[in-house]
């Protein structure tokens, strides 16, 4: 197509483009850089097709990424139950899941427990001022008496209603205990 006469007074580039045009300009393949059609590829696409389990090995592959995925989700999963199950409708399931998530990542931080508790309700309670967090996280964390009764107190404390029927100072109650609910939970476990 070319001369050697033409090409001397080419520069790389130009040769290199004039290279390219006519690979696609042949027809022979359109693209060469097309993964389908290296050898490497064919080998692999094979091997692909030829790789087969018996149910066996399938569900003990199963059953070891479900342990897994239970390490890493279960206990925030398990907490997040508790919750709902504790205080029945008073916490919505996005709430619960927001503490329980919460919980997991603070406890055992070495942090006091009352900061622990308003760590886990930062986000659900981000219009509140963290000095009026204290103020009611406090008697949670350092109740004298036995921890289920304390619970039980600010549960009882709250109307009997869903979480957007709440008031402000509702919630802000239900969700310390709920946090010092889902503490004591991972604690215990």
């Amino acid at each position: 197509m070319t001369n050697s006469s033409s090409r001397s007074n080419r520069s790389p580039q130009s040769e290199a483009e004039l290279a390219m045009l006519q690979t696609i300009l042949d027809g022979e393949t359109a693209y060469p850089w097309d993964a389908n059609q290296t050898p490497e590829y064919a080998s692999q696409a094979a091997e692909k097709h030829s790789l087969e389990f018996t149910e066996e090995e399938a569900d003990q592959g199963w059953n070891a990424l479900s342990q897994q995925l239970n390490t890493f989700w279960g206990d925030a999963t398990n907490v997040e139950a508790a919750l709902l199950a504790k205080f029945a409708g008073r916490l919505s399931a996005t709430v619960a899941d927001r503490i329980a998530q919460a919980a997991q990542q603070v406890a055992n931080s070495g942090r006091p427990l009352a900061e622990q508790m308003i760590a886990c309700v930062r986000d659900t309670l981000a219009a509140w001022d963290e000095a009026d967090l204290q103020v009611m996280a406090r008697p949670m964390a350092y109740a004298m008496r036995g921890q289920d009764e304390n619970i039980d107190a600010a549960i009882n404390s709250v109307r009997d209603m869903e979480w957007d029927s709440l008031n402000e100072m509702e919630q802000a109650r239900i969700s310390l205990a709920a946090a010092r609910y889902a503490l004591d939970q991972i604690e215990s476990n």
